[in-house]
């Protein structure tokens, strides 16, 4: 075999590898995105469910205070629990809304919570000043 033909088939080769390489890093790179959108999927209806609880259990609340107002005796040890169901349930929240942060690379607004980009300035809910 000629030594031009070697040294071409020698280069394809090595473009190759280097290819190859380079899709074998894509694809590690699509799958970590992929783990994380999943993640982030996970944490808003992990969010949403424990908001739909808060609902419940302020309902709960709302019936002991109305009957509390019919003149019926309020149960203060299950109220008691009542309000520490939803501190720990809002504690959970902003747990999760923490991590969706990290993987999102985003910070939260000090104001109202809303998630923005890194890179925003001013809070696209609320409009206030993003600090750093």
């Amino acid at each position: 075999m000629d030594d031009k033909v070697r040294d071409l088939i020698n280069r394809i080769r090595e473009t190759a590898t280097i290819a190859a390489d380079a899709a074998e890093a894509a694809a590690k790179q699509v799958s970590q995105r992929t783990g994380e959108t999943l993640e982030i999927a996970k944490l808003n209806m992990k969010v949403f469910d424990l908001n739909t609880e808060i609902g419940v259990s302020q309902r709960e609340i709302g019936k002991i205070v109305y009957d509390t107002h019919r003149g019926r005796t309020a149960d203060e040890e299950k109220l008691a629990s009542i309000l520490k169901g939803i501190d720990e349930k809002y504690e959970e929240i902003e747990a999760c809304k923490t991590r969706i942060s990290e993987l999102k690379k985003s910070v939260t607004c000090q104001c109202c919570g809303e998630l923005c980009g890194k890179g925003d300035q001013f809070c696209k809910k609320c409009g206030a000043p993003i600090s750093k």
